[in-house]
C-alpha cells in the first residue's frame, strides 16, 4: 500500500433493536438475521459508527481501538475481527475495489426523516427529526438519502443517481459517476451513521 492510498475504514453492518442490559444482551438486526450481543461485543460495533468526538476523519480500525482504549476497551482489535468474520462490520476504502464490493452487498437505510432545505440556504439538505435536524447534506448525497433505499443495493441507488443526474445535463462527474458518487458518500457516511440518521443493511440485496 502506498502513502496514497485511502485508508480501509471500518463500516457496521445491521441496525440496533433491543436492549437487554439485565442480561447483557444488544439484539442487532442484520437482514432477517438477530444477533445477540454482549455489551463488549456490542460497544465495538457502536464505535464503528463514527467517532465520538464528532471530528470528521477516515475512521480506520487504529481509530477505533485508540478509542476504545481510552474508555476500556483495550481488547477491542481483537473483537473487531470477530464482529468482521459474523458480518456484523465490514472494512472498505473509499475509491477502491473494497468500496465497490461493499456498496454492492448492503442497502443504505434511513432511520430518520429527511427535513430539505431552507430558502435561506436552499444547497443545504438536512436530515433528523423535526426541530432536530442530525446531519446537513448536499443535494447529491440527500438524493443518495431518500432514494437509496428503494434499489437493491447501495452500488445500484449510486447507479441510478448518477444516471439521473447526467440525464438531467449535470456534467459534474462527482454527480454524475457513479464511482464519484460512491466514493464521496463512504468518505463522509460516518456522519450519517455515528447519529443513527441511517444504517447499512443487507436485507433484500440483490
Amino acid at each position: 500500500m502506498t502513502s496514497d492510498s485511502p485508508p480501509l475504514q471500518v463500516y457496521p453492518i445491521g441496525q440496533l433493536i433491543r436492549v437487554r442490559a439485565a442480561e447483557d444482551e444488544f439484539h442487532v438486526r442484520v437482514g432477517a438475521e438477530l444477533r445477540r450481543l454482549p455489551s463488549t461485543d456490542f460497544s465495538v460495533w457502536a464505535m464503528a459508527h463514527g467517532p465520538a468526538d464528532h471530528v470528521p476523519r477516515p475512521w480506520t480500525a487504529d481509530e477505533l481501538a485508540d478509542q476504545a482504549r481510552a474508555v476500556g476497551l483495550p481488547d477491542a482489535p481483537d473483537r473487531l475481527v470477530h464482529l468482521l468474520e459474523t458480518g456484523l462490520v465490514a472494512l472498505a476504502a473509499p475509491g477502491t475495489e473494497s468500496g465497490r464490493a461493499l456498496a454492492r452487498r448492503v442497502r443504505m437505510v434511513p432511520l430518520v426523516l429527511g427535513l430539505g432545505n431552507s430558502a435561506e440556504n436552499p444547497d443545504a439538505y438536512s436530515v433528523g427529526l423535526p426541530g432536530r435536524p442530525l446531519a446537513v447534506l448536499s443535494a447529491a448525497a440527500y438524493d443518495l438519502f431518500e432514494w437509496a433505499t428503494m434499489e437493491t443495493s447501495l452500488w445500484r441507488a449510486c447507479e441510478g443517481a448518477a444516471a439521473t443526474a447526467a440525464r438531467v445535463g449535470i456534467e459534474d462527474p462527482l454527480a454524475s459517476d457513479p464511482d464519484a458518487v460512491l466514493t464521496s458518500l463512504l468518505a463522509d457516511l460516518h456522519r450519517l451513521l455515528t447519529p443513527n440518521a441511517v444504517c447499512l443493511d443487507t436485507w433484500a440485496v440483490s
